[in-house]
């Protein structure tokens, strides 16, 4: 089966409603261009927030796993029993929502990466290797992981934009029943929808400069530190 690709549209231009057209052709190219960047837009978002769901639950698991090592006590005969039972309790948690809807999720191959990872101490254990060294490392990755992705996604604008673009899409489907239920007139449905793009296009340049000053701001703080030491 051939995964859906979705192709982004340019943005509508203000020169394109100089010309009179109807409300129905104008609200019909808007909504198929609003649809289009939904579409693209959440699945960028959905991959950079798994990702860092998956970072904050790997991070976790690496602070229990040194936990576990402070145990004080004799306690070898069931230590791989509580590194697999910890491993397996920690991807129930983070992978059962998304197992709920799809039940392929198990099958993708960054989740049986993933599942991998977890299972790296108890195969350090069962080769007679010192699996606590694993700790430091697992949660690097997994703070790691949270962090980068949050970046992107705050930079690119990922979930924000998908959020933006879905809220447009409703607001002109309202616009559309209303007038097709007689409760706007042509000129009304028309004036509700032009202000739809106006509002849609000024939201998106100040989210824009937002990220981009939010990113500036934690470089010149980090640049600042740095001098400062």
């Amino acid at each position: 089966m051939k995964k859906e690709k979705y192709k982004r549209l340019s943005p509508p231009q203000w020169n394109d409603f100089t010309k009179y057209q109807t409300f129905e052709r104008q609200c019909s190219n808007y909504s198929d261009y609003l649809s289009s960047y939904v579409n693209w837009f959440a699945k960028k978002s959905n991959v950079c927030r798994f990702a860092m769901k998956q970072g904050l639950f790997l991070a976790m698991f690496a602070g229990s796993l040194f936990c576990i090592n402070k145990f004080e006590g004799s306690y070898d005969s069931i230590e791989l029993w509580l590194l697999n039972s910890l491993a397996c309790l920690i991807l129930l948690i983070s992978l059962l929502p998304d197992f709920v809807t799809d039940k392929d999720v198990i099958k993708s191959k960054s989740n049986l990466l993933l599942i991998s990872i977890y299972f790296a101490p108890s195969m350090l254990k069962l080769l007679e290797m010192n699996w606590e060294a694993s700790v430091i490392p697992l949660l690097g990755i997994g703070i790691g992981m949270s962090i980068i992705f949050y970046l992107i996604n705050r930079l690119e604008g990922y979930t924000r934009a998908w959020s933006r673009y879905r809220t447009a899409h409703y607001k002109v489907s309202l616009i559309s029943c209303q007038k097709q239920t007689g409760l706007l007139t042509e000129k009304q449905a028309l004036h509700r929808l032009h202000h739809v793009i106006n509002s849609e296009v000024e939201t998106r340049h100040k989210e824009i400069i937002s990220d981009l000053h939010f990113f500036g701001d934690k470089v010149n703080g980090l640049l600042g530190k740095r001098a400062g030491l």
